[in-house]
């Protein structure tokens, strides 16, 4: 979230809102970050209505991982909709709600669009810590049979691997709502609403959140934003030697010496798709994949 202005709404890239013409988005802070100094910041008016747009996909696997805070006591909540730009809604697995109407501290559940808590998805999270919030689609058959998983801070999803990208009707899983993986709505939801969310990822592969932390990650490095538009920002906490840039064939498209704790690589005459940007820190070489 580096590339915003701080104490601005965020209504470029791949962030838009609900049909609010950047009135609803959300607002990069500097007041919580992740990594690097800001992060998305989702306030308690009761108003704003930021939306992720996740480019509508209809075929393919497809990994979405970022980094929340909710303060203690604070409620939190975000849902998943089927196309964007949003219309009236559609809702594929109904509400995902962080401490509903503040009377659930540090727990949390998806409802699939119903009240029957036999088919809600619980977890758990912690308070006023960043936790990391990875979900999986698959839509290799199709939107009309897609499925996804979920997890908080790794370990085991909380929403099993193979579980419909739909809502409940009472009877079966319904999925008219699931047009496509449109986007992340995260919305205002009360006026005890308080949240951040960062350094997302978002790659047409299931994301791995048990992965072990190389000495690469130790680093702390990070790029950023992923998926980028023009300009993408790499830091570090030890020096950064070199990066190098392939695409899908392998090819070299960049490569430059850096010398420095951060750079900033100018990919806006790149062709969109997917990148694999090696880099060397202090003689650690590691690859991160990133869309354009």
């Amino acid at each position: 979230m580096e590339s915003y202005t701080a104490g601005q709404p965020i209504y470029q890239d791949w962030w838009t809102d609900w049909g609010c013409g950047g009135t609803c988005a959300i607002l990069s802070s500097a007041d919580q970050a992740y990594d690097g100094a800001q992060s998305g910041y989702v306030s308690d008016d009761n108003a704003m209505d930021a939306v992720l747009d996740l480019g509508n996909k209809i075929f393919g696997e497809w990994g979405l991982d970022f980094w929340m805070y909710v303060p203690a006591g604070k409620e939190a909540y975000m849902n998943f909709q089927g196309t964007v730009p949003i219309g009236s809604g559609t809702f594929p697995v109904g509400n995902i709600f962080f401490n509903e109407a503040s009377g659930d501290p540090g727990n949390g559940y998806v409802d699939f669009g119903t009240g029957d808590t036999s088919v809600h998805r619980t977890f758990s999270y912690p308070e006023g810590e960043w936790f990391r919030v990875t979900t999986n689609f698959d839509f290799t058959s199709g939107a009309g049979s897609s499925t996804f998983h979920m997890y908080i801070n790794g370990g085991t999803p909380f929403v099993e691997e193979g579980h419909p990208f739909a809502s409940w009707d009472g009877t079966a899983w319904d999925y008219s709502d699931t047009q496509s993986l449109g986007g992340v709505d995260f919305y205002s939801i009360s006026t005890n609403n308080q949240y951040y969310v960062d350094a997302f990822t978002y790659q047409d592969s299931f994301i791995d959140p048990n992965a072990s932390v190389s000495d690469f990650a130790a680093k702390g490095f990070s790029a950023y934003p992923n998926p980028v538009s023009d300009k993408l920002n790499i830091q570090a906490k030890e020096r950064i030697n070199s990066v190098v840039i392939y695409n899908v064939l392998g090819q070299q498209v960049y490569n430059a010496k850096v010398d420095a704790l951060s750079s900033t690589i100018d990919m806006s005459r790149m062709a969109s798709g997917a990148y694999f940007v090696n880099v060397n820190i202090n003689g650690t070489e590691g690859t991160v994949k990133v869309i354009k």
